[in-house]
């Protein structure tokens, strides 16, 4: 426990559970007051969670569907108004899509996971970027993936939709930058969450192979040996948004154990 993001007001999206609910404790850790964000109810639950673990905290849960950009325009402007600014945005939430040929994928999925990852992430840099302007302080940290930095078969949409936070995350960066506000984001390998081994069943379903031999594939294919923790991404986030990041925009750094050095 440090005070790197003491008493910094911050909003997380995807926090109910996996990266984003780890994420809030890690930063709450750090002295942040943590908005924790989700399109599950049970987002409350997991600020009550917080809270109990970190009692000062004025951070507080938020249902919201970040595709919405009304919704998400709401939700900065309740932060704001409640907590009296807005220095940390991070839009974590994000989909992915089971291996699938693009000539079967259907436009439910396409536009499931494009309006998730890259509407989503646009609405969040949207709805944040007049309030840090506005502050001359701020920073925003979208998350990505080493899948948007290169392509992958049968996951077309899914790296698609990251290389497009990536660029994304480019482009606002440089817009931002003269009034203060610094935009990175963060690009994951593979994540010890359900989401990552729910992919691996599915994956392992239609490989016709089995969720261990999946599994230890995976970690083979890391030069480290072994999948990301949660907390290895909030590491980054906490990096990125405390003073020792003060001189990093528009970059895309890879917490992946090694799996993609560009």
């Amino acid at each position: 426990m440090g005070n790197r993001l003491e008493d910094q007001i911050a909003i997380i999206t995807g926090a109910a559970g996996g990266i984003g609910k780890d994420m809030a404790m890690c930063l709450a850790a750090e002295g942040a007051h943590v908005v924790m964000a989700d399109v599950q109810a049970t987002v409350t639950d997991a600020a009550a969670e917080l809270l109990t673990k970190f009692p000062g905290n004025k951070g507080y849960g938020i249902t919201v569907d970040i595709t919405k950009g009304v919704e998400v325009n709401v939700m900065v402007a309740d932060v704001v108004d409640k907590l009296g600014r807005l220095d940390l945005l991070v839009n974590n939430a994000g989909v992915n899509h089971p291996m699938t040929p693009i000539a079967e994928i259907t436009d439910e999925t396409f536009d499931w996971v494009v309006g998730v990852n890259m509407r989503g992430t646009f609405n969040g840099c949207r709805a944040a970027a007049p309030v840090m302007i506005k502050q001359k302080s701020g920073c925003i940290v979208n998350l990505g993936s080493w899948y948007g930095k290169q392509g992958f078969a049968n996951f077309s949409v899914y790296c698609s939709s990251k290389a497009a936070v990536i660029r994304m995350t480019e482009c606002v960066a440089l817009e931002l930058a003269s009034a203060g506000v610094r935009v990175n984001s963060v690009c994951p390998g593979n994540v010890a969450t359900d989401m990552h081994w729910n992919a691996l069943k599915e994956e392992a379903a239609i490989r016709g192979t089995t969720f261990e031999e999946m599994d230890k594939m995976v970690k083979e294919s890391i030069p480290l040996g072994y999948q990301c923790q949660p907390e290895d991404i909030a590491n980054a986030v906490i990096y990125l948004a405390s003073n020792d990041g003060k001189y990093l925009t528009g970059q895309a750094l890879n917490v992946n154990g090694g799996c993609l050095f560009h």
